[in-house]
């Protein structure tokens, strides 16, 4: 019976770990995209990321950009080569949709002091170990912003929302539109556990 019910919760736990795995990120943290921030020490307090997190790039209309590049742009601050580029509004929503290197910069001349960004999307099937910390919990909106599209700034008056407000809670969960198309695996096998579970404990 102990094995039984030992059994069930770990059923329940792998499948809260991959329902939870998603989490928004707002880059810089209370600074926000912005210039003298040390995005380096940003991307090490907060890894490892992975596949389906968000990034969510809060900075001043006018003032600065979100460029992504490849990595020879990262490393010379150019922006020639831009797979995407955003610069409407106030905030800006990435979703890292593939394991694999990712590099934003700004190109009103402040990625030469040090604003831009290098983050390392894992693949979902690793399990996230960090604690929390700078997650915020998930909306419910979709975003229009892709890592393999660009967008240039005259191409649309639409800003991508966002999937959450700007918040102070630390949990990881996925924005609800990421949920729709991947939960029902781990609903299925959480149901199952929890079936058990009662079983066991009658």
């Amino acid at each position: 019976m102990e094995m039984r019910l030992a059994l069930a919760l770990l059923v329940l736990a792998v499948a809260a770990s991959h329902l939870a795995e998603a989490a928004n990120y707002t880059v810089g943290d209370d600074k926000g995209w912005n210039p003298d921030v040390d995005y380096t020490a940003w991307v090490k307090k907060h890894k490892p990321f992975f596949k389906g997190d968000w990034l969510i790039f809060e900075y001043q209309n006018g003032r600065s950009d979100v460029v992504q590049v490849g990595e020879v742009g990262y490393d010379n601050c150019d922006k020639a080569s831009a797979l995407s580029s955003y610069s409407k509004g106030t905030t800006y929503a990435f979703q890292l949709k593939e394991a694999k290197d990712y590099y934003f910069i700004c190109s009103y001349g402040y990625c030469y002091s040090g604003m831009k960004l290098h983050v390392t999307a894992r693949s979902t099937g690793s399990s996230p170990s960090s604690s929390g910390g700078g997650k915020q919990s998930g909306g419910g909106s979709d975003s229009s912003s892709s890592d393999d599209s660009s967008s240039d700034d005259s191409s649309s008056d639409d800003s991508p929302s966002p999937p959450s407000k700007k918040s102070k809670a630390k949990s990881s969960a996925a924005p609800a539109s990421l949920l729709a198309g991947a939960a029902s695996p781990y609903a299925v096998i959480a149901a199952t556990g929890a079936l058990l579970l009662n079983r066991i404990v009658l």
